[in-house]
């Protein structure tokens, strides 16, 4: 059975993974490889190797990757990989010229209804003043499914009984925007201030203190081209984007491995953490688009609201390599 081919390959793989141990039959658990599990903690272990039917899938809770053994087996050991292939799929009396790799077939998950206990933005009243703002960003209306409000936005982060403190004061009305996993697991949640004087115009709270502060992993295809950008607002105009809302890409890096990932920061060649960023990513040879000088917005949220057509512009002005730091030292000037 092909069930047991795949426990025989996780065997002999099972030396390479950190505090690797069988829970019980079908099901293990060990260090994720990929995002490199706890940076606090190095008892923490929430990758797992689990039975679905007749076949062994891999799922990690700390940063959300999920995929077939076969997928997972294949980015690890490449050589170990291609055995296993053989193994399992070969056809007739063990001849390979037959032999085709089947399809995975994954379903992109559907939006479940999630109960934060305040209302969503796509349910309050036109005139109410949190859906005027958002309809004032020039926000898609099939965008509203994913933001919410809260009236008192320290009460509400007070409700979800978290460990951590937030220093957060009485009746402050905030967009709330939710933080996903691929699970539908709310891992944190940003509130952006609706009064116009507030000393703290976001605040970005965790829900599950090692998941990864990423929004959009939800509505993630990882098999589409990924665009990074900053703000979780700045994602929804973005197709197949993440926003890693202040997040340490560093941490996640093995996350986007062998995916085409597009880095896109605000448009502020003054900012010098940025261009830090910036040079860092060129540095590591992946793409990233550098904003041409006829764009004077700062951030993608006030190109929309200018009518600039992003989704062209990112097209037109994505670069890599040597072209790339070519444009990122005339983006300085």
């Amino acid at each position: 059975m092909s069930i047991y081919i795949d426990v025989k390959y996780l065997n002999l793989l099972s030396n390479r993974l950190l505090l690797y141990k069988q829970k019980r039959e079908f099901l293990w658990n060990f260090r994720c490889p990929i995002c490199g599990d706890s940076q606090k903690k190095s008892t923490k272990a929430r990758g797992y190797i689990h039975r679905k039917d007749n076949d062994l899938f891999y799922k990690c809770h700390n940063c959300g990757v999920g995929k077939s053994f076969s997928n997972f087996l294949k980015e690890l050991d490449v050589r170990l990989h291609s055995e296993y292939v053989m193994e399992r799929y070969k056809t007739g009396e063990n001849k390979f010229s037959n032999y085709q790799e089947p399809e995975f077939k994954f379903e992109t998950p559907k939006f479940q209804k999630i109960d934060l206990n305040i209302p969503c933005v796509k349910d309050l009243e036109d005139e109410h003043f949190c859906k005027q703002y958002v309809k004032s960003r020039n926000i898609e209306v099939n965008k509203y499914k994913y933001l919410y409000f809260a009236q008192d936005f320290k009460n509400w982060v007070e409700s979800l009984n978290l460990d951590t403190n937030y220093d957060l004061i009485e009746n402050d009305p905030r967009l709330v925007i939710p933080f996903f996993d691929k699970d539908y697991n709310m891992i944190a949640a940003q509130g952006r201030s609706l009064r116009g004087k507030s000393k703290l115009r976001y605040v970005t709270i965790k829900v599950k203190e090692n998941a990864p502060k990423i929004f959009g992993l939800n509505t993630w295809d990882e098999n589409k081209t990924t665009y990074i950008v900053e703000g979780p607002i700045d994602s929804l105009f973005v197709e197949n984007s993440l926003a890693m809302a202040g997040a340490d890409l560093s941490a996640y890096r093995k996350m986007f491995e062998n995916i085409d990932v597009v880095f896109i920061y605000d448009n502020e060649k003054r900012n010098k953490e940025i261009v830090k960023k910036m040079d860092r990513i060129i540095a590591n040879n992946q793409k990233i688009v550098i904003w041409p000088r006829h764009v004077i917005q700062k951030d993608i949220n006030d190109m929309i609201l200018n009518n600039v057509d992003v989704m062209d512009i990112i097209e037109h002005n994505t670069y890599q390599g040597l072209t790339a730091k070519t444009k990122l030292l005339e983006f300085k000037l």
